[in-house]
Parts: C-alpha cells; sequence; structure tokens
C-alpha cells in the first residue's frame, strides 16, 4: 500500500531521539522487527524521561505497556477501526490549527526544505472535481490548466510530471516546481475545468462524522482521542506514529492512509526525532562496484509493463483484454470474476484464488518457495481450495521449495529440499528501528542438512533454479551468466556463486574495507572455507570478502543518521500524499462508484463496497477478532519447539472481562465462535482485562494440520507426526459472498491493497 501513500525512503520512528510516539498495529516490545532491539529502545528512552508513547491496540500484548513503565499506555480499540481514529485526530488537529500548514504548503520537495522541512506533500496540488471532465479526479496536469512546460531532458530515463497549483504570492495557477508556496485549502476554476486542492478534499471524508461518532466507532473515548491528537502535536516534528498489523484487515488501507496522513500533517517525516529512514544498505545484491548482479545477461529485449499478474495487482479491471474484449462483445459494464488491484504489485493470497479459479488464466506450472499461503486462507473455503490445489485439471504440475513439508508444500507434486537459515546465504538492509546505514551477511554455519548432490553442492532452492534455468537454456544461469564490472564472465551454478560476489560488492562500496589479515582469518577459521566460496570472487576480493562475513556484514559510522537543520542525514526527496490519485480513480466493476482519494472511514465492506453489516446482523454477531501474533509461536518454526509448546500447547478464545460476564462465561469454558457463515473456531475461553470489548483475541501460528502434524511418507519411508506440533486452531476469515458463488472461491480482502481479512470480521460467542 506503500505506493499509494508515499513515495522515498522507508521510514520507521526514531526511538533514539523521539519525544511522542504512537503505536497502532505494533505492539512495542511484543511485535516488530526486532522486538526485542524495539523493546530496549522503548524501555531506555521511557526510563529516562525523554519521551511519551500511546498504543493504541485491540489485546493488551506482554511488551513495554506494564505497570512498572511510566509514560506508556495502552488504549483499547475495535478491531479494523484505525482508520476511524486516524480521522478523528486529523478533524481534531484541523479544527484547532493544530498542523504543520508551512510543509503542507510546500508543493515540492525545494520548497519544503526552504520551510525547514524534510519533505513536501501533494496537499496543495490540484484535484479536477468535474464529472464531465475525462480526467476527473485525476490531479490536474499543466496541460489541463493550459501551462507551458519545461523542455524535455534529452538524457533523463523518465520526464517529471507536472502538477497545477494556486500560487500563494500570484494567486495564479502555477506548476508546483514553480511556486514556493501554495494555497492549501482552495476550489475554484482553472482553464475552465473545475478543481479543489487534496487538503480540501480531505476535509470532507474527515468531516462526516463528529468526534462522538468516531468515540462509539472506535471504542476510544472522546476525551482519550483528543488527549492523544493534543499530545501528538505538542511536540513538532518529535513524533511520529507506526502502524503495521493494523493493516492487516479488510480496512487496511484505511489503517495506511491513516498513520502516514498523521505523519504528514505535523511534517515529522525524514526529520531527527520524528519518522526517520531505515533500511539504508549499499548496492549489493544490484549492479554493485564488482559484480552486475541486478542484471541478466542474455536477457530478451521484453518488458513486464504490460504484463498480467496472476495475482490482479498493479492493473485496474479497465485497463485488462479481458475487459476490452467484453466491451467490444457488446457487454456494458462488465464484471471481473475476481476483483483487480491496481494498487498491488504482488499477493500470494490473491495469487491463491487465481490459481484455484483459474482466473484470469491458468497456472499450468505453480512454484512455491517457504510459502504457507494456504495458512491464511478461510477454514470455510480450505478443503475445497485444496481439492483443486490437489486437481492436476486444475494446477497440472506445482512443486514445491521448503525445509518442512507444510500446509501448501503437502499437496505439491514435488518438494525440492530446501536450507534452513542456519544453512544459507544472505545479504540483507536493517530492519527495524535501527536507522544508520549498513547490511548484515547471513553465511553458512554448519553444512547444509539436505542430500549432497553427485557434484558435491546440496539440495536448496538456490541449486534448484541454477539447474532447471541451465537445462531449459534460460539466460542468467549457467556459464558466463553474471557479468563482472571489469567486464569479466562468471559462471552461476550455485548459492555461493551469487551472494559471495553480493558481499564482494558490499566490501567495495566506498570507502573500501581493508583485508582482513592472515593471522584473524586463522583464528576464525576462515582459511577452512569450501573452495568453492573462494572460487566465487577475484583472489584481490577474497580477504575483503572474509573480513565482511568475519563481522557479520558491513555497518557505517551511526554519526551519520544526522544531518543539517534537524534532519536525517540520509534524507532524499520524500512526497507524502494526502490524496492518491490511483485509489481515487480505481472505478469498482461491481458497483460503478469510486473511493475516496484521501483518509477517511470505511466501515469493513465486500467487493462491491456494501457494508458488511447490510449482509449480517450486527446484534447477532457482535464480536470481531483480533489476530496477534505471540512471543512464545511464530508461524512457522516455533511450532516445532517442545519449549515453546510447553509454554503455551494452545491458543485460546480470548474475551475482555465485560463480554464474559454478559454472556455467562467464564475462565477455560469451552466455548465457540461462529462466522455468519456458520464456519466455528473452538476453544477454551480466556477471560482477560487486557482485551477490548467485543473483541475476540486470537493468538497467531496454531492450528496446523502439516508442518511435522502429520505422518509423511516418502518412498515408504514413514516419518510420523506429533499431533502436538497442530494443537489449537487456525482463525476463520470471512468469506466474500459478492465474490464466492458459482462455484468461485474468494474471501474477504482489502478492496485496495487486496490484503486478506486477518483482523475485524463478524462473529458470535457460545458456550460450546
Amino acid at each position: 500500500m506503500r505506493a499509494l501513500t508515499d513515495t522515498g525512503n522507508a521510514l520507521e520512528p526514531d526511538l533514539e531521539e523521539c519525544e511522542y510516539v504512537l503505536w497502532m498495529g505494533t505492539f512495542p516490545g511484543s511485535n516488530g522487527k526486532s522486538m526485542q532491539s524495539i523493546a530496549k529502545q522503548v524501555a531506555e528512552r521511557l526510563a529516562q524521561g525523554k519521551c511519551k508513547m500511546d498504543v493504541i491496540d485491540p489485546v493488551l500484548g506482554n511488551g513495554n505497556v506494564t505497570p512498572t513503565m511510566e509514560g506508556i499506555n495502552w488504549i483499547p480499540i475495535k478491531p479494523a477501526t484505525n482508520g476511524a481514529f486516524c480521522s478523528a485526530v486529523v478533524r481534531w488537529m484541523i479544527e484547532n490549527d493544530a498542523y504543520a500548514a508551512d510543509l503542507l504548503a510546500a508543493p515540492n520537495y525545494a520548497a519544503g526544505m526552504a520551510a525547514g522541512f524534510a519533505s513536501f506533500t501533494n496537499a496543495s496540488h490540484l484535484v479536477i472535481v468535474d464529472d464531465a471532465n475525462p480526467n476527473n479526479r485525476k490531479l490536474m496536469r499543466a496541460a489541463d490548466a493550459g501551462l507551458e512546460t519545461p523542455p524535455a531532458d534529452p538524457e533523463a530515463k523518465t520526464q517529471p510530471t507536472y502538477y497545477v497549483v494556486i500560487d500563494e504570492a500570484t494567486g495564479q495557477p502555477a506548476l508546483h516546481t514553480a511556486s514556493d508556496r501554495a494555497l492549501l485549502d482552495w476550489e475554484g476554476e482553472v482553464n475552465g475545468v473545475k478543481v479543489r486542492t487534496g487538503f480540501s478534499l480531505l476535509r470532507e471524508p474527515i468531516f462526516e462524522r463528529d468526534m462522538d461518532e468516531y468515540a462509539e466507532i472506535t471504542g476510544v473515548s472522546r476525551g482519550e482521542i483528543e488527549r492523544i491528537a493534543r499530545e501528538f502535536t505538542s511536540h513538532g516534528v518529535k513524533s511520529s506514529t507506526r502502524a503495521a498489523g493494523s493493516t492487516c484487515a479488510q480496512t487496511g488501507f484505511d489503517a495506511s492512509m491513516g498513520f502516514r496522513t498523521l505523519n504528514t500533517m505535523i511534517g515529522c517525516n525524514q526529520m531527527i526525532g520524528g519518522n526517520v529512514p531505515f533500511g539504508l544498505a549499499p548496492t549489493s545484491t544490484g549492479d554493485g562496484p564488482r559484480y552486475k548482479l541486478g542484471a541478466v545477461k542474455g536477457k530478451p529485449d521484453v518488458s513486464t509493463k504490460n504484463a498480467t499478474y496472476i495475482s490482479r495487482t498493479a492493473r485496474p479491471w479497465q485497463k485488462t483484454d479481458e475487459y476490452a474484449a467484453r466491451v467490444a462483445a457488446g457487454e456494458k459494464d462488465p464484471q471481473p470474476k475476481l476483483p483487480w488491484y491496481p494498487a498491488g504489485v504482488a499477493s500470494d493470497n490473491q495469487a491463491l484464488f487465481s490459481v484455484v479459479n483459474q482466473y484470469p488464466y491458468q497456472a499450468k506450472i505453480m512454484m512455491t518457495w517457504m510459502n504457507n499461503v494456504i495458512q491464511n486462507t478461510p477454514n470455510g473455503l480450505r478443503a475445497a481450495v485444496t481439492e483443486r490445489l490437489a486437481d492436476p485439471a486444475v494446477v497440472p504440475l506445482h512443486i514445491a521449495c521448503d525445509v518442512v513439508v507444510g500446509e501448501l508444500a503437502q499437496y505439491a507434486d514435488y518438494i525440492v529440499p530446501d536450507t534452513n537459515p542456519f544453512e544459507s546465504f544472505g545479504v540483507v538492509a536493517p530492519q527495524g528501528h535501527w536507522h544508520g546505514k549498513g547490511a548484515g551477511v547471513r553465511w553458512q554455519a554448519k553444512v547444509p542438512g539436505t542430500m549432497e548432490l553427485p557434484d558435491g553442492r546440496y539440495a536448496s532452492f538456490e541449486a534448484f533454479i541454477c539447474d532447471v534455468g541451465r537445462a531449459c537454456g534460460v539466460p542468467g544461469f549457467g556459464d558466463d551468466a553474471i557479468a563482472g564490472a571489469d567486464g569479466s564472465s562468471w559462471a552461476l551454478d550455485d548459492v555461493a556463486d551469487y551472494f559471495l560476489k553480493a558481499v564482494a560488492n558490499l566490501a567495495y562500496a566506498e570507502p573500501v574495507i581493508d583485508d582482513i589479515s592472515d593471522e584473524e582469518a586463522r583464528m576464525q577459521g576462515l582459511d577452512d572455507l569450501p573452495a568453492s566460496w573462494k572460487a566465487a570472487v577475484t583472489a584481490e576480493e577474497w580477504p575483503k570478502v572474509l573480513k565482511a562475513l568475519s563481522r557479520g556484514g558491513r555497518f557505517y559510522p551511526v554519526f551519520t543518521r544526522v544531518g543539517k537543520d534537524g534532519r536525517s542525514g540520509y534524507a532524499k526527496e520524500y512526497q507524502s500524499f494526502v490524496y492518491s490519485e490511483l485509489r481515487a480513480t480505481n472505478k469498482n466493476p461491481y458497483s460503478g462508484t469510486f473511493a475516496c482519494g484521501t483518509l477517511g472511514y470505511t466501515p469493513e465492506s465486500f467487493a462491491n463496497w456494501s457494508p458488511m453489516s447490510e449482509w449480517y446482523s450486527p446484534e447477532e454477531y457482535p464480536f470481531a477478532a483480533a489476530n496477534y501474533k505471540p512471543r512464545f509461536r511464530t508461524v512457522t518454526m516455533e511450532a516445532n519447539s517442545p519449549i515453546m509448546r510447553d509454554l503455551c500447547a494452545e491458543n485460546y478464545l480470548e474475551i475482555s472481562l465485560e463480554d464474559a460476564a454478559a454472556l455467562g462465561i467464564r475462565d477455560g469454558d469451552r466455548i465457540r465462535a461462529t462466522t455468519p457463515a456458520g464456519d466455528v473456531m473452538e476453544a477454551p475461553a480466556m477471560v482477560r482485562a487486557g482485551v477490548a470489548a467485543g473483541t475476540i483475541g486470537i493468538a497467531h501460528g496454531y492450528g496446523h494440520e502439516a508442518y511435522g502434524a502429520q505422518d509423511v511418507d516418502i518412498d515408504g519411508a514413514m516419518t510420523k507426526g506429533n499431533p502436538a506440533i497442530g494443537s489449537g486452531f487456525n482463525i476463520q476469515q470471512v468469506v466474500d459472498p459478492v465474490v464466492a458463488k458459482d462455484g468461485v472461491l474468494y474471501g474477504a480482502a482489502d478492496n485496495d491493497g487486496s490484503t486478506p481479512l486477518r483482523n475485524g470480521g463478524m462473529f458470535k460467542i457460545e458456550k460450546a
């Protein structure tokens, strides 16, 4: 969803310099990347009394919110209502003039910098609001306004798009690049075309509801909403919001747009103490200083620009060949078999539904790697989904590559053994809330436990694709596959051939690192590494590669994160979208209506944007689910850990004290939660204070049918499963009745980003 809401660096709250952080969907110290480092950073700042924090979450996690931790609060919220909460805060900001008007009025990056910030927005950009205009709902371009643009740069790969603003100094239309400050809240006509600013359009959905209505929707009192809004806006740019898990809902875009709009409104993006860049690393797996790993030698002159992804992403329905063909055949407003998601890039959840529905085309060969998407498939559809996956008429060939036989892999025709994290390579940019620059290097700590191949390699995903690529004559594999920066050619036949070259690129990024000494290499046992590793790079590069391996990567001095005038040292051109043209111009093919282009609140709905509450009774199904990641079990591997199973062998249906009392349920009672489709989750009740009213808390990672829970027979050799691995239950998700009919299998998803519904939904609870 990030493409809908900003362009530039990936950003996270600056936990080293912050004064206030509002957490939504991510619980500091309970989940996130990495929850341990987040916990330490948060605890240190709070203990020093240097910051305050609020955590908005339906379920109280076991992180930094404790009775002993001052300055941090847990505020329970109803699942899937984060967009309403953010809308309420923005309404308060507008009503109280508590937003960074100088930043919002800056129509370009230079203007934002001149105003003292490190970003800019399209809040002042004009939007066409004329139903009769073919560009209705789009941002106004120079041609629409009759404005001249600068000559094209013949050397540039892409030419800039020039938008239109009303320049504050002249009161006249101007290119957004030619104005130092633009009018923020304006509507009128330009060149005979009706237009409004993005900020003006933001007001409408925000002010559709008053603060009391937002409080009713979210379950957060008006007083708390106003307190948080006041706190958030009282620290200048040293406040920020963070949200993640809250986007895993049918209303996920609202949540994603919400926290980004809040950060935009105070201008904290790329400002020290606010929302700062992370994941910054020198080029390693791309075209680096030593090897061109981003290029494919001999690649055909083809483009994916017009490709149709099987996930139905990156293209609106109205621009598909199918739509054009059906209109040409005489259909008026044809509807697709499954929704399309122009804002998305990739979605394994949507790809699965496309495969089993054989739409928009059949997947004749399906290759899955480290993927268990079926675990997030609505349980009410799982039997039908797996039946189709196992049908060769639907999927003629399925090859899975994994370290275990999981729920999806068990239906494959072939399973290729893969290496685990201790047996594999990787070059990874820093994640989470470490805001320096560098890259970690993962390399084989042990000999892989997979089968040894006749040539001495070990079975792995990388070995498999190299062999298949060579056998099929695919460019980029086999002899002379990799180009050196000096014009040399190198083979790609195994994992070391690629990743050690990536480490060489990392080592030679400016400034080039020193060689490791012979003594240190001997002390660390690096003089006894496989000969194939040394052969993957040049003799000159090898000592520097060993130096990077010995340090676990390469990391630049942390002080470089701080730039001038309170900006991040890694700031680069960054734009936040107050108005999302991509979303606003996406016509729903089932209803014929358009979505709002700004932050707003839309209740949970199905593919035609009809509210769930119009299909099913909220009185009969009054509960919503909050699916969270517990510390004692991950989605996959920790289900196999006896220690983790001893800590918590199963998950529970967690409900609040108030709800339990109203239903006559006591802790430990066997209860069931039922969806309107009749799908049932049954488990012991956990009655506790840390659950929002009307919410079912459900720990993720339980209810496995495979991953070691089942018996596996391979060539007559039986490996007995352990039923304890499959204990507990998996969350029931909502089936979309608009699409899931006439043999079509489909689960409810976010209508913009295609995210499966893991939070929210409609349930009723009763004793089993």
